[in-house]
């Protein structure tokens, strides 16, 4: 006898993905609800899992997670000099200072970033992109910007910029 634990329930298509799948088996126990929120919101937080999935595999190359590649992105983003005062860290990658501090720690024990007392306040504390901080950086950019490109390379440009304008509308609805 043979006994399959997860019984096809419904009947999959090449043109379906995982969300049109969900979809269906709730329309089968609950017609009455309406789901056009979840096509967005679900294939949203599903692509989220593969696009997190791929940046974490470019990272590791690096040595780097998600959090310390924003902390070095961030200094990048502030030339000539490359510094930044943990506050304004704090701001531009929207963490806790405990939890910036804990990154800051390892990209410095790493030689990536240097901390040093600012001049202008005694009590303050600068943080600077090292050479080397540089130059790790500048090769996860290019291989994350890489591998975006071919995360979105299923729609054209103009498709990428549509669903970029849309997602951005989204997000000035909701963000804080």
């Amino acid at each position: 006898m043979d006994v399959n634990p997860m019984p096809s329930l419904v009947t999959v298509s090449p043109h379906q993905d995982q969300i049109d799948r969900i979809i269906s088996l709730w329309r089968q126990v609950r017609p009455d609800l309406e789901f056009t929120s979840t096509e967005v919101v679900g294939r949203l937080v599903r692509l989220e899992y593969f696009i997190t999935r791929r940046v974490l595999q470019d990272l590791a190359h690096y040595k780097l997670n998600v959090g310390e590649f924003d902390v070095l992105a961030a200094l990048r983003r502030h030339p000539p000099s490359y510094q930044l005062s943990p506050n304004q860290l704090q701001y531009m990658v929207l963490i806790s200072s405990g939890a910036l501090t804990n990154r800051i720690n390892r990209l410095e024990d790493r030689g990536l970033v240097t901390r040093a007392q600012a001049d202008h306040d005694r009590r303050g504390v600068i943080v600077t992109l090292t050479e080397q901080g540089l130059a790790v950086l500048e090769n996860a950019v290019q291989h994350h910007l890489a591998a975006e490109a071919e995360l979105a390379a299923a729609l054209s440009t103009e498709e990428q910029q549509q669903l970029a304008g849309l997602l951005k509308k989204m997000l000035l609805a909701i963000e804080d």
